[in-house]
């Protein structure tokens, strides 16, 4: 009788020492985060002055590279407007005989700026694609410098991702098939 009491005495002992110890939060680096604030009207995270700095910069650029775009007069060959801007002709495309990926992507913006769409494809197929996803960036740049998003959780719920790897696919596709078109001809 008494091999049965003396483990229920321990029991009772351990659980009332470890009853009177007072309780420890767990360790954390750092303190937690606030809760987000989010754009009452479209949900998004509000962001930092480094938020508007960014979007600022996400505006500016595809600005200044389409309006650079429509001061330059594209080239009848289909690429080498680039040299007005001072840059080098291609060095893949004078040592291969062969077009880089970038091959006619300046000509194709400038074609784009003018509205001469098919001429735009015919420099660069994939700067047609480019050249309307830079346009789309503006819209929604402004629309995330004004409203102060977040940057990170917008993109990320834009999958933009998933965007980079169809625009890396197409261009790829692109300059292949214009190499096997090439080198067939």
């Amino acid at each position: 009788m008494s091999e049965t009491a003396a483990p229920s005495a321990t029991a009772t002992a351990e659980a009332s020492s470890t009853a009177a110890l007072p309780s420890v939060a767990p360790y954390q680096p750092f303190p937690p985060a606030p809760p987000e604030v989010l754009d009452a009207r479209f949900g998004v995270p509000l962001g930092t002055v480094g938020s508007r700095i960014t979007w600022f910069v996400l505006a500016a650029l595809p600005a200044t590279v389409i309006g650079t775009a429509r001061a330059l007069t594209p080239n009848p060959l289909g690429h080498g407007t680039h040299t007005q801007l001072g840059l080098p002709p291609c060095g893949f495309l004078m040592v291969t005989g062969f077009p880089c990926p970038g091959c006619g992507l300046t000509t194709s913006f400038a074609n784009m700026a003018d509205f001469h769409f098919i001429d735009a494809a015919r420099a660069n197929a994939f700067g047609v694609l480019l050249f309307l996803v830079s346009f789309a960036t503006i819209p929604v740049a402004l629309a995330g410098l004004v409203r102060g998003w977040a940057v990170v959780p917008l993109l990320e719920r834009m999958h933009i991702e998933k965007w980079a790897l169809v625009m890396a696919l197409v261009s790829m596709t692109v300059w292949v098939t214009r190499c096997v078109t090439m080198w067939l001809w």
